[in-house]
Formats: C-alpha cells, sequence, structure tokens
C-alpha cells in the first residue's frame, strides 16, 4: 500500500491506494496507479482532457516512466498532429510539457502504452495530464478504474473538475534516482514504435546516428527525431524562437540593442538579436 492525496479546492484527504512495486536495477522503483489496474471503461473527453494526482512521499524524488491505458480511435492513418502530455505541480502550474506524435498510438483494443518523457524531478504532490484535442472521428480512449476520485476532467489553466468514482489509468514510476538521462532532449521514435529521449551525438560514416544512451541507430530504423518535444517551465523564464523556427527557453537575464542573454537550464547564453524572431512571455 502507499498514500496520496485527493487535492480539492480548500481541503486534503489522505487516502490509501494500491500501488505496485517494482525493481528496476539497483534502485527500487515504484509504481503509482490508483485501482487494481484493470480497466472498468474508458473515456475520450472532446475538447478537454484528463489529469490524475500522485503523493511519492518526498520532494524531489525523480519521475522515470509514464505509462497509459488506452487506444486510438478514428481513421486507419494517424492524424498528422501532437497530443500533450504535462506534469504539473499541486496548483496545476504546469512544470514542464511533452509534444508527441499520435502515431505512437495503435488503432484498436486498449493497451499499455509507454509516454516517453526524460527523467525529471517532481515535488512530493504532482499531477499527470494528457490532452489529445479529440473529436468524434479521432482521439485516443483512456482507461478507467473504479473508485474514489483523485482524477480530474481538466485543460491547462483550468482547476478541473473532478471525475465521479473512478480515476484514469495513468501509471508514474517513480525512483530516488534517474534512470537515464535527465539532460536529453531529443525525442526519437524508431518504426518498430519504440520512443524514448536521448541525446544526438553526431552522425557515423555509414550514415547510421550517433546517440548518447542508445549508440549508433540506423537511419532506416528511425521514424521521427524531434529535437523540442519536451519542453520545462522556468520560472520567470521566455521563449526565444529563432529564425530558423528552432527555440531556447530559459529565465530572461538581460536584453540590450545587440543580443539577449537567458540563463537556460543553468547555462548562460547570448543570442545575438539578429537570430531572434521573436520573444514569447
Amino acid at each position: 500500500m502507499c498514500t496520496s492525496r485527493r487535492i480539492a479546492a480548500g481541503r486534503i484527504l489522505v487516502v490509501a491506494a494500491t500501488a505496485l512495486v517494482l525493481l528496476a536495477g539497483p534502485a527500487l522503483a515504484q509504481a503509482y496507479y490508483w485501482g487494481d489496474g484493470m480497466p472498468d471503461g474508458k473515456r475520450s473527453i472532446g475538447g478537454g482532457g484528463h489529469l490524475v494526482f500522485y503523493d511519492v512521499g518526498a520532494d524531489g524524488r525523480w519521475l522515470n516512466a509514464i505509462e497509459m491505458f488506452g487506444s486510438r480511435y478514428g481513421g486507419a492513418q494517424p492524424p498528422d498532429e501532437d497530443f500533450h502530455l504535462y506534469i504539473v505541480d499541486i496548483d496545476r502550474t504546469i512544470l514542464a510539457e511533452v509534444a508527441l506524435p499520435y502515431s505512437l498510438w495503435e488503432r484498436g483494443d486498449e493497451y499499455w502504452r509507454d509516454l516517453p518523457i526524460p527523467p525529471m524531478q517532481v515535488p512530493r504532490q504532482f499531477g499527470i495530464g494528457l490532452t489529445f484535442n479529440a473529436e468524434q472521428t479521432k482521439g485516443v480512449f483512456v482507461g478507467i478504474d473504479n473508485g474514489p476520485s483523485y482524477s480530474y476532467s481538466w485543460v491547462p489553466g483550468s482547476e478541473g473538475k473532478p471525475t465521479e468514482d473512478f480515476n484514469w489509468m495513468i501509471r508514474a514510476t517513480v525512483e530516488d534516482e534517474p534512470f537515464g538521462d535527465p539532460d536529453a532532449r531529443e525525442l526519437i521514435v524508431l518504426t518498430d514504435g519504440v520512443a524514448f529521449f536521448d541525446t544526438v551525438t553526431g552522425m557515423a560514416a555509414d550514415g547510421a546516428v550517433e546517440t548518447a544512451g542508445q549508440g549508433a541507430l540506423a537511419m532506416g530504423d528511425i521514424v521521427t527525431i524531434r529535437l523540442d518535444a519536451f519542453r520545462p517551465q522556468v520560472a520567470g523564464g521566455v521563449t526565444v524562437v529563432l529564425t530558423t523556427g528552432a527555440t531556447v527557453r530559459g529565465a530572461l537575464l538581460a536584453i540590450d540593442a545587440e543580443s539577449v542573454r537567458l540563463d537556460a537550464g543553468g547555462q548562460e547564453r547570448t543570442i545575438p538579436k539578429e537570430l531572434i524572431a521573436r520573444i514569447d512571455f
């Protein structure tokens, strides 16, 4: 058993929930979810989204993996667009956003799908949110597990509406150490459906893509490499959009006649103004 807390307007209720405990390497990994892990139905919310909260016992633990039970519906070909995963704190402030291609989901029966993220530290109480821009003819069904509700129908910027007697089947694996590279920022999707964050370090003589974590990947095995899929939020931060379309996120330090200066994840960067298309606050 583990404890988690339901967050409602003006109150916190401490309750017990079933948790699966796994061993992953030398560190103890805890997979947090609500219910017995068996689906009691499924839902898709047109124009809405899904949010579930957890209490993992201490601040600063590492969120190393996220899984969701569900499946895509609609046309045989997935829509050429992204769905969005959010990590939020107890006040629904977004800590990180991940843009993932719809093509990660197969159409048909529901199944557990890994939703890739780089390892990130989270507060003791945090939530995982998902939005799919669902419509009648396209979207993703999210599995539900009956029981006391610690989940919400939610979109970013809202408080959300508590679900009634069920939780979204979203599973968070948390450890005391990162499993993988917290600084990995490239999302790599392979032809077999495997997707993960890594750091691209170059290209080999035979055309293979070299990565820090997975080594050499044959170009024919790669569907896409996305350079800006993980978007951590920085307190007081801005997004600098370059004329090339690339973005740099960080805390704004200074603007002068020639350049913009940022603290980008602890590294100071000076960007000449002629390279900047705009600055989003």
